[in-house]
């Protein structure tokens, strides 16, 4: 009787389907003589769980996939808000939830950290609509573009993500390379061993990521030397470099800073060097199709129009309306998450631990960071190392 029950359900969710694709036209009209044959998208599969149900299902050959995308409206018509639709030329997902996102989930990095256990370099996104939190690995997916407009998250998200990789790493394991402009994203950082350095003027930034240049070659010829792949398969622990720049948008008259970003996201990483790169709006033709093309990952709030969403690279931003929800692009494949909230007040409590103090340097512009000073001897001040210092 089970079985009867379960062909029923499917029998009409399949019904529904098929009057949305008849309704928005979702239809390949073939003419025969007189005669009009009339082929809709063939739906493969129906499967039916207590949290969504999941249909899979193929265009005809010359269908232009545009018209689902077109008709998002009337899938949601039939099927309410909490639905995504993956796919790209012929085949398609659509996931239709029984429950929405969560408005609003606050970060806690207890429940974070069991999910971060698979990846060689986690990156904290959000929950999705299976309250399953998303953590991608930048070992696969290279590097990461972040947009949207003024209060979509795109803050909190950057917490997130950076805070749970302090927490998570040890400085010999991370080190990043940040960069803002405009002065407001990542102050929270300073004085922390796993931080570099901090860039707020373009030319200390040229001459770091020269640097980072060159020793991305250098790991190179060591892969190549060894014959290996990746460099976590040397026997030599080399850090992951993380170049984390916000409004990269600024740096876009730079031609010298923009060709070596290029050049790290074609060839990062198998050297372990990735790029998460920010911006309000991804009106940003100006960076170059090859470092956009180079962006597997990518993650927007709210866009406020249609073709700020199509740049972005992720057409399902423009009808976002939740303040920390996003659309997640991985290779293609979009769907909408809600990120950990984390105010900056938070933060920094977070943070506390971690910091180290700092002794200025007068004969130089970086801060340099020692180790508390209760856990130094004499001997040792005069070989501070220079970690965790922010370029002026």
């Amino acid at each position: 009787m089970e079985w009867l029950q379960n062909k029923w359900s499917k029998m009409k969710w399949r019904g529904k389907l098929m009057k949305c694709f008849k309704d928005g036209g979702i239809v390949k009209s073939v003419k025969h003589g007189q005669h009009k044959n009339e082929y809709y998208p063939k739906i493969h599969d129906i499967s039916i769980d207590k949290n969504h149900v999941r249909f899979v299902f193929t265009l005809r050959n010359g269908l232009n996939p545009e018209l689902l995308l077109n008709n998002m409206w009337l899938f949601k018509q039939t099927f309410g808000d909490n639905i995504e639709l993956s796919g790209k030329y012929k085949k398609f997902i659509l996931a239709v939830y029984s429950n929405g996102i969560p408005t609003k989930i606050n970060y806690n990095y207890g429940d974070i950290e069991p999910h971060m256990n698979q990846a060689l370099v986690p990156i904290v996104a959000g929950f999705d609509n299976c309250n399953v939190l998303n953590v991608l690995d930048l070992k696969d997916l290279h590097h990461i573009m972040l947009t949207g407009s003024t209060g979509a998250g795109k803050s909190s998200l950057f917490r997130s993500m950076i805070c749970s990789l302090i927490f998570y790493k040890t400085p010999d394991q991370i080190q990043f390379i940040m960069s803002d402009l405009k002065n407001s994203e990542f102050g929270i950082f300073r004085n922390i061993p796993h931080v570099k350095c901090i860039h707020m003027e373009q030319k200390p930034l040229l001459a770091e990521l020269r640097a980072v240049e060159t020793e991305m070659k250098r790991r190179s010829k060591l892969l190549d030397q060894h014959d290996v792949e990746h460099v976590s398969e040397l026997e030599e622990k080399l850090p992951i470099i993380m170049i984390v720049i916000d409004e990269v948008f600024l740096l876009t008259d730079n031609d010298k800073i923009m060709k070596i970003l290029t050049n790290i996201s074609c060839l990062g990483r198998s050297a372990s060097i990735h790029l998460i790169l920010a911006m309000q709006r991804s009106a940003a033709k100006e960076l170059g199709g090859q470092l956009l093309n180079n962006m597997n990952g990518r993650i927007s709030g709210k866009q406020s129009n249609e073709v700020n969403a199509k740049i972005a690279g992720l057409k399902s931003s423009k009808d976002i309306t939740i303040a920390g929800r996003m659309a997640l692009s991985v290779n293609g494949e979009e769907k909408f998450i809600q990120v950990p909230f984390l105010e900056k007040k938070d933060a920094k409590k977070l943070l506390a631990p971690y910091k180290v103090e700092v002794v200025p340097d007068e004969d130089s512009d970086i801060e340099v960071v020692n180790e508390p000073i209760e856990n130094l001897i004499a001997s040792d001040i005069a070989q501070l190392p220079t970690i965790g210092g922010i370029h002026k």
